[in-house]
């Protein structure tokens, strides 16, 4: 357990190898209540990073499902596609 310290401006440190494992940056902003005369600090959802990159647009969010299954189902579906497009040629 690691022991903080208030400074004189009333900020916190949060410890770097927390901070890593919670995913939380300079930018984050959290929620903070007073639950039992504990201080409960939660981060808000990031916003997600959106830009061109070429002519594509890139969104980067963290996952909202299995990953895996996802880039299964576009496979299967590029390969069906595929395959009706070669029995019936244009």
């Amino acid at each position: 357990m690691d022991i903080l310290t208030l400074e004189q401006f009333g900020r916190l440190l949060i410890p770097n190898e927390i901070r890593e494992q919670l995913g939380v940056t300079s930018t984050t902003q959290f929620t903070l209540a007073v639950q039992d005369a504990k201080l409960i600090l939660e981060p808000l959802p990031q916003e997600s990073k959106v830009y061109h990159s070429g002519t594509s647009l890139v969104v980067e969010s963290e996952p909202t499902g299995n990953l895996e299954t996802a880039l299964e189902e576009i496979r299967e579906e590029r390969i069906r596609e595929f395959i009706t497009s070669s029995e019936n040629p244009v």
